[in-house]
C-alpha cells in the first residue's frame, strides 16, 4: 500500500474493478435519477417569508410549545430517584430529567447510602400511592407524591420547569 506525500494521513485505496466511463444514457435507470443538492450554511429556505422571524429562524407558534401533562414524569422521576438511593439504579439515568444541582445532590446522597454499613437489600419495588400536581402557568408545575418504599411510606415534593421544550426537575425533596 502506498501513502500519498501530499496528505500524510491519506491512504491509497486499491480496487479490482475497472473505472466506468459511460455516458448517462447508457447507465441503468436508477443511476440516472436527478440528484438533490443540499447547501449548508446561509439562511434556511422556507416557502413563506412570513414564517421567519427577524433572526431568520422559524417562528414557533403557541401550539408547538405546549408541554404534555407532567404527572407521569413526576412519578417516574421520584420512583427512579428512590431506586437510585436504594442502590438499584445508576444515578446517570436521571441526568436527562434533573437540573445539574439536583443531579449532584442525588448522586452525593446515593453515595452516602451505598457506603452505609447497615444497608438492607430491597425486597419489594417502589410503589406510587398518590400523586397530586398543580400547574403554575405554562412553564412550571409542582407535585407531591406519596410512595411506598419497602416497609415505610414516604413523601416527595417536586418542582418542574419547562426548559427547551421539555420538563426538567429543578427541586426534588424526598422524605
Amino acid at each position: 500500500m502506498s501513502i500519498s506525500t501530499e496528505h500524510p494521513t491519506a491512504r491509497a485505496v486499491r480496487s479490482g474493478a475497472a473505472p466506468r466511463h459511460e455516458s448517462a444514457a447508457t447507465l441503468p435507470r436508477a443511476a440516472r435519477r436527478s440528484v438533490r443538492v443540499l447547501t449548508f450554511g446561509g439562511p434556511p429556505q422556507f416557502p413563506h417569508s412570513e414564517d421567519l422571524a427577524e433572526s431568520g429562524r422559524p417562528v414557533v407558534t403557541a401550539t408547538e410549545t405546549d408541554l404534555p401533562d407532567p404527572t407521569s414524569l413526576c412519578c417516574s422521576v421520584v420512583r427512579a430517584a428512590v431506586e437510585v438511593l436504594r442502590g438499584e439504579r445508576p444515578v446517570a439515568q436521571l441526568q436527562r430529567w434533573l437540573a445539574p444541582d439536583v443531579f449532584d445532590a442525588i448522586g452525593r446522597r446515593a453515595q452516602l447510602a451505598q457506603d452505609a454499613p447497615d444497608r438492607v437489600a430491597a425486597s419489594r419495588p417502589v410503589a406510587i400511592r398518590r400523586a397530586r400536581l398543580l400547574r403554575l402557568g405554562d412553564s412550571a408545575a409542582e407535585a407531591t407524591i406519596i410512595l411506598e418504599d419497602m416497609d415505610r411510606v414516604r413523601a416527595a415534593a417536586v418542582r418542574l420547569e419547562a426548559r427547551r421544550g421539555v420538563w426538567r426537575v429543578v427541586v426534588l425533596e424526598i422524605g
